[in-house]
């Protein structure tokens, strides 16, 4: 069997930090090297503070902008298209003259007074709109479908900012045990104490998963962003007025007015600082995040979104690597394996320098930081591995291209599934050596950077040299040239051999490459479907065998569909749920009705015929017209049609061919007079399988919801017939 080459590789993001670096920086979070950039200029000359009391932005579901106006008492609605740089200004309301019967309007309390300093505001997924009112002390909490005020919930301090996950509010209330307020719409506050080193808060912004972050003010130049679960590793930002969380958790942080806006990529305890974001015109007072997920922020225009800092690459860099060991002196070096991407008007290049013995004069080559360099915290203790002096770096006048790979990476039976990075491949042009540095020189443009992932060297190079007669490797130049001619065919035999010797790889369904898993499947009789998932495929090969022992059995098609859905379904016989299915509260002789509602919510009669029918009596052949060889598939999730589609071809295929079926979803809904079982038929709560209608897209009835439901009947409160009603 043939044996793969042993490698010196850089690789991650640790081995780039401890390689020397010259115009080039580090992708930390990817690993992966670039050339450096200049950013635009930032602006950072704004006014001399913050915006101190701040003006709430929120949007809602429906992509309209609510903003406070403080020293009016009022809250303006907005509408926003995302076409548009601005929102054109429709109405206001919390007003003296706005009534309940008017758009959007509300009646704040009795003498339709206007509220008193509306500050933070919040819109939580349901529609809900959460106002802080600090001349009050109170959070209202406002139906933006039925244009109500629900409920206001009084504290004991002025609330100072406000943030939602979507389902829970956060409401920031200042220092002490009762210095955070977590609620919903409907429930009581619940009060958690902020660590001790938050001592003057002033903004609240909560992740995409779900972590806080508080940012901290004492004064404007030593404000810091505190995580609230690690109070002890701050995020320190001058000037910084307000804060927010874009969808793919990128932290945005707004400072003064007129100046450019900060952005965070935080992840695992560790903060590196992103380019900026472009804020003209910024009034200072406050930022939101828009339904198309980018930055928006308040002008003298109106609103305006932030734009992204161009960048400017550096034309030329280099990465010189530490040097890399055989273990071996006199080590014929092989070949270079680069996993690159090379844009377009970009290139990269090799040179190598070999030693058998590393030279005693070492000088610690320029590097330039990570992209954290301000913010990231990392202890490495080698961060200088021996390098090479300087002039012998800069006599090294050869370079080497590198060759694409049609073939792909060089391991066997093994596939890259980034297209944007290709590796590609080099010889190591240098005499034999124990010891290999590579010098690797980035050519690019101002747009556009080459980047590197990983480099891999192998070691020793081939054996063909020792085949030939003696004859054709006496000068040294010709043998040289040889070798790296012979290099590329061995390469090819090599590749051949290799994939020969592990082809039993092909036969494990979790390691086959992609492209031969419906050859493999055909093995054991199973037509791959092109519309599952990869992991599915291999998952469903990998279990061919046990599937099709139980084929046809409830066990059976449970374990294929579950395989495919990734959740836990429930496939019900009908014979075994003949009859009510449920239990009936009253004598056996009482059990004839045209509606009956009992323990199991099973409804028993028919809907529209007065005749009443018995729920628990029925003929030999009405029980097996109706039950026998009719079987429900129970699925927890909102299905889209192509899912739907697969499910039911799995159906049709693995089903015993007598037999019919149904499929109960989410989305499906109650099925009234059919069985209606809590948490099996039906899951009481929100759903995404509906949508809200829009006028002529939807049929009202298919999949549609026409406003929501209301709020008032709570489990435990009320008897349904007695003081409720189902409408």
């Amino acid at each position: 069997m043939a044996r793969i080459a042993d490698f010196a590789m850089i690789h991650t993001a640790d081995q780039w930090y401890r390689v020397a670096h010259e115009n080039t920086v580090i992708e930390v979070d990817k690993g992966v090297v670039q050339l450096a950039w200049k950013e635009e200029e930032r602006n950072d000359d704004g006014a001399e503070t913050p915006c101190e009391t701040g003006v709430g932005m929120a949007f809602d579901p429906w992509c309209r902008l609510y903003r406070s106006r403080p020293e009016e008492g009022q809250i303006e609605k907005l509408l926003w298209g995302e076409s548009d740089d601005t929102a054109e200004m429709v109405e206001l309301f919390a007003t003296e003259d706005c009534g309940p019967d008017e758009p959007g309007g509300f009646i704040v309390n009795d003498d339709h007074a206007p509220l008193e300093q509306p500050q933070s505001l919040a819109v939580d997924d349901e529609g809900r709109l959460y106002i802080a009112e600090a001349g009050t002390n109170r959070v209202l909490v406002y139906d933006l479908v039925e244009s109500r005020l629900l409920r206001q919930v009084t504290f004991s301090c002025p609330p100072i900012d406000l943030a939602t996950d979507g389902l829970r509010l956060f409401v920031l209330l200042g220092t002490g045990e009762d210095g955070l307020a977590i609620m919903e719409a409907h429930s009581d506050p619940v009060f958690r104490t902020l660590p001790e080193q938050i001592t003057s808060p002033t903004r609240i912004a909560v992740a995409p998963d779900g972590a806080l972050y508080i940012l901290e003010r004492p004064t404007a130049e030593d404000a810091t962003i505190i995580p609230l679960d690690s109070p002890d590793e701050p995020i320190p930002v001058a000037d910084a007025g307000d804060l927010l969380f874009t969808e793919d958790g990128i932290l945005v942080v707004a400072r003064r007015a007129g100046e450019d806006f900060l952005r965070f990529r935080i992840e695992e305890g560790q903060q590196w600082q992103l380019p900026h974001l472009r804020a003209l015109h910024y009034d200072g007072c406050g930022i939101v995040l828009m339904p198309d997920g980018q930055v928006g922020y308040w002008s003298e225009r109106g609103l305006r979104r932030a734009t992204l800092a161009r960048l400017r690459y550096e034309l030329s860099g280099r990465v010189t690597g530490f040097r890399l060991d055989s273990n071996e002196f006199q080590t014929q070096w092989g070949r270079i394996f680069i996993d690159a991407c090379i844009p377009k008007g970009t290139s990269l290049s090799v040179s190598c320098l070999v030693m058998d013995e590393p030279p005693e004069e070492t000088t610690p080559l320029p590097r330039t930081p990570p992209l954290n360099a301000e913010l990231l915290t990392v202890h490495r203790p080698d961060l200088s591995p021996p390098m090479p002096p300087q002039e012998m770096i800069n006599n090294l006048n050869e370079e080497q291209q590198l060759h694409r790979r049609e073939t792909g990476v060089e391991l066997p039976w093994l596939c890259q599934h980034d297209d944007r990075f290709e590796t590609y491949e080099a010889p190591v042009i240098a005499p034999p050596g124990r010891y290999l540095w590579l010098v690797i020189n980035l050519q690019g443009s101002s747009k556009f950077s080459p980047k590197i992932k990983s480099v891999r060297v192998e070691y020793p190079s081939h054996d063909l040299m020792r085949r030939l007669p003696k004859l054709y490797s006496r000068d040294e130049a010709a043998a040289d040239f040889l070798r790296r001619y012979l290099a590329m065919l061995e390469g090819n035999l090599r590749e051949l051999d290799l994939h020969a010797s592990y082809r039993h790889l092909l036969l494990d369904p979790m390691a086959a490459p992609a492209e031969v898993l419906p050859w493999l499947a055909e093995f054991i009789g199973l037509v791959v479907d092109h519309r599952w998932p990869e992991h599915t495929k291999r998952r469903l090969i990998a279990e061919g065998i046990w599937l099709f022992r139980y084929r046809g059995t409830v066990m059976g098609l449970t374990r294929f569909l579950e395989i495919y859905l990734e959740c836990k379904i429930v496939i019900i016989e009908h014979f075994k749920v003949r009859g009510l299915g449920g239990a009936i509260v009253g004598e056996s002789d009482a059990k004839e009705a045209n509606s009956v509602l009992g323990a199991g919510f099973r409804i028993g009669g028919r809907i529209g015929e007065e005749e009443s029918i018995s729920v628990n009596k029925q003929s030999i052949e009405d029980a097996f017209k109706t039950h026998a060889h009719r079987f429900s598939v129970i699925i927890p999730l909102s299905l889209k049609h192509e899912q739907r589609q697969v499910v039911e071809n799995i159906l049709e295929v693995h089903r015993p061919a007598h037999t019919l079926y149904d499929i109960c979803t989410v989305d499906a809904g109650m099925r009234a007079g059919i069985g209606l079982y809590a948490g099996l038929t039906s899951i009481i709560g929100r759903t995404s399988g509906f949508g809200r209608i829009q006028i002529g897209a939807t049929l009202l009835g298919r999949h549609q919801l026409l406003g929501q439901a209301k709020s008032g009947t709570h489990v435990g409160s009320s008897k349904l017939g007695t003081d409720s009603q189902v409408g």
